[in-house]
């Protein structure tokens, strides 16, 4: 009750978050979060296909966020950046934002750290578990990733799609 998928800066790439959407639903996430960047309302009928939840914030190429939220509204919740919430137990910050997670991890209290923004791959553990999935559209390295995490053993796996 703790597998948490992570994304970041989908960018309105339908092709990568269909393939997201399959390995996430293959492992069997009880939660996903997307760190922002979703971009245009449209993306989210793939996510529709999610068998998990998905939680969000809004990244700074969100534009309609009201027409986000409506999009979005069957799906999961996008709220405001940063995020704290708790799930199953377990302490979350979700934030597009680098410099938010880090301040985050300086103060600890959370189990799990979330960002998104920089469009590479971190992960960082201490006393809190921090990752940033890389981009899920793949449109500045090339490589399209997200994170599998399960949360409560501290396991994270890089998935490139």
């Amino acid at each position: 009750m703790d597998r948490v998928a992570v994304i970041a800066d989908s960018h309105d790439n339908l092709h990568k978050i269909r393939l997201a959407v399959t390995v996430i639903n293959e492992w069997g996430a009880d939660l996903v979060l997307h760190c922002g960047d979703y971009v245009a309302p449209f993306t989210a009928e793939p996510f529709s296909e999610l068998n998990a939840p998905l939680r969000g914030v809004f990244g700074n190429n969100d534009g309609d966020r009201a027409a986000l939220k409506k999009a979005y509204a069957d799906i999961g919740e996008i709220d405001p950046d940063p995020h704290r919430f708790t799930f199953n137990g377990l302490s979350m910050l979700i934030t597009h934002k680098p410099r938010v997670a880090r301040e985050a991890a300086a103060g600890a209290g959370y189990d799990l750290i979330v960002f998104g923004h920089d469009h590479r791959v971190r992960v960082e553990q201490g006393e809190s578990l921090v990752i940033c999935p890389g981009e899920l559209g793949g449109w500045v390295t090339g490589r399209a990733s997200l994170a599998l995490v399960e949360v409560r053993i501290g396991i994270v796996d890089i998935e490139y799609l």
